[in-house]
């Protein structure tokens, strides 16, 4: 679940070509997610990890953990926090 949490947030839904290769990544909720970009996704996990999560996080703690990295690293309301958000409700944890 949170590999696709990442994929999602940084590939976005749907078919596409990556690398050479094609996949399609369907969401749990059918909604369609636009993804950030690696490096934004990778910097907000990884804030959420060294200042947000502990050894007992859950799925829904790494969901809050994450939304409270994107808002410190880009804001409340910015395109990347919505697109964790939506990445979060697209593997149906929220």
């Amino acid at each position: 679940m949170g590999n696709h949490w990442f994929y999602l947030a940084s590939e976005g839904s749907g078919s596409k070509t990556v690398n050479g290769v094609t996949c399609n990544s369907p969401t749990c909720n059918g909604s369609t997610v636009t993804g950030i970009g690696n490096q934004k996704v990778a910097a907000v996990w990884y804030r959420a990890l060294t200042v947000y999560m502990t050894s007992t996080t859950d799925y829904k703690g790494a969901r809050t953990a994450s939304l409270n990295a994107a808002k410190d690293l880009y804001g409340t309301g910015s395109t990347e926090y919505n697109a964790v958000a939506a990445a979060w409700s697209a593997v149906s944890v929220g």
